[in-house]
């Protein structure tokens, strides 16, 4: 039936189809060990916690940058390329305004938290001021359309390239702490202009763009599922960090803030392979539901196998990388980061979750199961932080994660086929061994 079917040589589309990003993402992690973990010893826990609980802040009130519209604007450039200045202009001005709406958001939501923190205040308002620019991402979208994807990687890059140099600088300089907030901010600044030298360098004008409101609307109700979505995915990706700032101290926040990038950093993983094979299942579903969804489990499978081996490895070594990435300032992460790295098994399945969403046309869905990790993010870092720190806020990320990806599955009648298919992964480990069993029973 599906023999034909095999994980590893699909993957071979990860390189394919996805190269460009995925060269971005690893340049990324390569940046984040070592120029942060070289903040991170610079500024010392305290520090580098106030700044990291103004970088979550911002987050928190990214998606009414992004608005979501990711997706929707790249099917859309695709479906009526006639309309491109439309959409890309109209993309624009909705992101600028969502924009200074999330900057004047999050500047009113600091001054209620923090009344009298001038340094918290000063931080928010110039990493928020960046994220002004990253509504020229709409630049990028329209490469996305036209699959030239090395072009945005290009100007991303320089802007990456040229943000971690200013931090290196800084950290010889001895800067004080808004100035590493202003390179942040710069990434995103020189991010945005060498969008759109490339795409002047491509022969387009911007200045043929155009809004009008009808794109507006259009745009909006077919994106407003994601932007829902986006926004509790950011609650129960950050507000553990928010909340250990408010709840215990920025020393804690710093500490905990490296359990989380170490965990995070494999999260481009799933992503990469979700997108490289998600045309395969798209394909199956036209071939029949038994090749479909033997084709899904083997995607669920196989995520589970390369989480797992993930987390058993990176428990085991959670101390000795802490103490040889971020230092022995910093001990205290590497049992955070034991507990919060087996959050990744449900990031790796919520990602080809999200392509079974859209294959089954239940995005609707997406934004209700990442309310339910948020919701329960929040209470469970209420109830665990004051107890346990930032162990407690890892234990509370684990279980949000878990809620978010697999058990809200089992609310929906339409959804449980797929927790179900879940549930059938994240038992492979014993599913093999029997499998291994029974061979040798039979003598194969």
């Amino acid at each position: 039936m599906n023999g034909a079917f095999k994980i590893s040589s699909a993957l071979k589309g990860v390189v394919v189809n996805t190269g460009w990003l995925l060269a971005l993402r690893i340049l990324r992690i390569l940046f984040a060990f070592f120029v942060s973990a070289w903040m991170a010893r610079h500024l010392g826990p305290s520090l580098w916690g106030t700044l990291n609980y103004a970088f979550a802040l911002v987050i928190l009130f990214g998606p009414l940058t992004r608005l979501g519209l990711e997706s929707v604007v790249v099917h859309e450039l695709v479906r009526t390329p006639g309309k491109r200045e439309e959409i890309l202009g109209t993309t624009l001005l909705l992101r600028i305004i969502g924009a200074l709406v999330s900057f004047g958001g999050v500047v009113a939501v600091v001054s209620l938290l923090r009344p009298g923190d001038t340094t918290s205040m000063l931080l928010v308002s110039i990493v928020s001021f960046g994220m002004i620019f990253q509504a020229y991402d709409a630049v990028d979208l329209f490469f996305q359309a036209e699959e030239q994807l090395r072009y945005p990687v290009y100007a991303k890059s320089v802007a990456l390239a040229l943000s971690n140099l200013a931090k290196i600088i800084l950290i010889l300089m001895n800067a004080p702490l808004a100035a590493f907030a202003a390179a942040a901010a710069l990434e995103t600044i020189a991010g945005a202009a060498g969008l759109v030298l490339v795409y002047r360098a491509r022969g387009f004008r911007m200045s043929a763009w155009k809004a009008t409101r009808e794109q507006a609307k259009g745009l909006l109700s077919l994106g407003w599922p994601m932007i829902l979505s986006g926004a509790f995915a950011v609650v129960y990706f950050k507000i553990d960090q928010v909340m250990l700032g408010q709840m215990i101290d920025e020393a804690e926040v710093g500490i905990y803030a490296n359990a989380a990038k170490i965990s995070e950093m494999w999260f481009f993983v799933p992503v990469a392979i979700s997108t490289a094979l998600f045309p395969v299942l798209v394909q199956s579903k036209k071939q029949g539901p038994e090749i479909y969804r033997a084709r899904t489990q083997q995607l669920y499978d196989f995520l589970v196998w390369v989480s797992l081996s993930v987390a058993v490895v990176m428990t085991f070594a959670a101390d000795r990388v802490v103490l040889l990435v971020f230092g022995p300032e910093y001990a205290r992460s590497g049992p955070m980061l034991a507990i919060h790295i087996w959050g990744g098994i449900f990031i790796f399945l919520r990602e080809a979750l999200g392509r079974w969403f859209i294959t089954e046309n239940l995005l609707s869905f997406a934004f209700i199961s990442n309310g339910f990790g948020a919701v329960a993010n929040v209470i469970l870092n209420y109830f665990l932080i004051p107890l346990y720190g930032g162990t407690g806020a890892a234990v509370a990320t684990v279980i949000s994660y878990a809620a978010a990806g697999y058990f809200a599955c089992f609310i929906h009648p339409k959804t449980r086929e797929a927790a179900w298919m879940m549930s059938k992964a994240l038992v492979v480990p014993l599913r093999s061994l029997v499998g291994a069993l029974r061979s040798m029973g039979r003598g194969e």
